[in-house]
């Protein structure tokens, strides 16, 4: 079973496909963030700016494989439309996603970088206002920037893991 069949079986996102020409999609260029490093010790620090119409998650791991990024967090808000929002079924063992479209607002974006099966993999959750100061939220799958998403990217020099739990199927940190 291949690795994007067996995340597919799992209810996850590819969020790391494997090498380009091997039958997985790659992150298009086209979404890497504008960026700034912030800090450059053992552990660096990016500010990323994302503009309209980039796509947040494919922009993320574009950016950890063109910078051999291995571990990090990061924090984040900004503006997007049209979004991909899941929520872990524990009973189903799988994602439920909901495909929201409109404006929203990013009161709050967090999430992890570790590497799974040796490549990049973004955990991110995300707490979205609506124009009503309604709010939505879950794991975040996939978002489309307008006008603006500003993240700060911490990264580390030693690999953080992720290897898949048995009882989930979801590929959890192994520290």
């Amino acid at each position: 079973m291949t690795r994007r069949c067996f995340f597919a079986a799992a209810g996850l996102a590819v969020a790391a496909p494997t090498v380009t020409g091997a039958g997985e999609p790659s992150a298009n260029n086209a979404d890497l963030p504008r960026a700034a490093l912030l800090s450059d010790g053992e552990a660096k620090t990016y500010l990323l700016e994302f503009r309209t119409g980039q796509e947040v998650m494919k922009g993320l791991l574009a950016f950890a494989r063109k910078h051999k990024l291995v571990a990090g967090h990061l924090t984040g808000l900004g503006g997007i439309e049209d979004v991909v929002l899941g929520y872990f079924d524990p009973r189903k063992n799988t994602y439920l996603r909901t495909h929201e479209k409109g404006q929203f607002e990013v009161l709050s974006m967090i999430g992890n970088l570790a590497l799974s099966n040796d490549e990049p993999f973004f955990h991110v959750h995300v707490a979205l206002g609506l124009r009503d100061s309604s709010a939505r939220g879950g794991h975040l799958f996939e978002a489309t920037v307008r006008p603006t998403v500003e993240l700060v990217l911490n990264t580390y020099p030693r690999p953080v893991r992720r290897k898949i739990d048995p009882e989930t199927g979801l590929p959890l940190l192994d520290p």
